[in-house]
């Protein structure tokens, strides 16, 4: 945790240099992610949880292909170990998210090879067809990756765990962020999509648990990466 925090303070403290440096000013761009994480010394992940945590805050925004905009001066930003405390929180709440999904999901989709009707398989191939689609076009596929999820908890046939997994949905959403996605995690979501429905067409339950599993191992190694325990 001390390392996670030390990271958290150096990106705090970086931004904060840059605006008395004069290299940022409110309504500024920010550098690329890629170069900010190497020029800060930090993962990325450790970056863009960060982010997260200033944008929840109104010190930074996200606009859709066109970059992380800085909003507030140095004197505004700088609370800084609230932040920090956010941002470990944050951590925290996306791994019991995390824990509870690889609890429950796999088991979903084994049922959901047992039980699943054909009208049902082909609204998820779609699903994962639009979303590879609004992949290749630069547009957001959290949506598409969401209604998947929501659409094989309604296949297992099971009401209960359909409405439980409706009712959390917003929580789930968390590990959807826009600042925890990057073109590699969307690439593995697609791919782990089209590995659960060969096992879902296949009937086989313990290939489509394996393959949810999976699927979530990468989510998890997507959002946190070597910040891992």
């Amino acid at each position: 945790m001390e390392e996670k925090k030390y990271a958290y303070t150096a990106i705090i403290q970086r931004i904060g240099e840059m605006i008395r440096n004069g290299e940022l000013a409110p309504g500024d761009r920010l550098p690329p992610e890629r170069k900010l994480a190497e020029s800060f010394g930090v993962s990325r992940n450790s970056l863009r949880q960060a982010f997260q945590a200033l944008a929840e805050r109104k010190i930074i925004e996200s606009r859709q292909g066109d970059g992380t905009y800085l909003l507030v001066s140095h004197d505004a930003m700088f609370a800084g170990d609230a932040i920090i405390a956010a941002i470990n929180e944050q951590s925290r709440f996306l791994r019991d998210i995390i824990e509870f999904r690889q609890l429950m999901e796999p088991q979903i989709a084994a049922m959901a090879a047992r039980r699943m009707q054909p009208a049902a398989m082909a609204h998820l191939k779609v699903l994962v067809g639009d979303q590879q689609r609004a992949l290749i076009a630069g547009r957001a596929d959290d949506t598409f990756d969401a209604e998947f999820h929501r659409q094989l908890a309604l296949c297992s046939g099971n009401r209960v765990i359909s409405q439980v997994m409706a009712t959390i949905q917003s929580i789930i959403n968390e590990t959807r962020s826009t600042w925890l996605q990057s073109r590699e995690r969307r690439d593995a979501s697609v791919e782990g999509h089209l590995r659960i429905i060969d096992a879902l067409e296949s009937g086989d339950a313990d290939a489509a648990f394996q393959a949810m599993q999976t699927h979530l191992a990468e989510i998890e190694n997507h959002i946190f990466g070597e910040d891992q325990q």
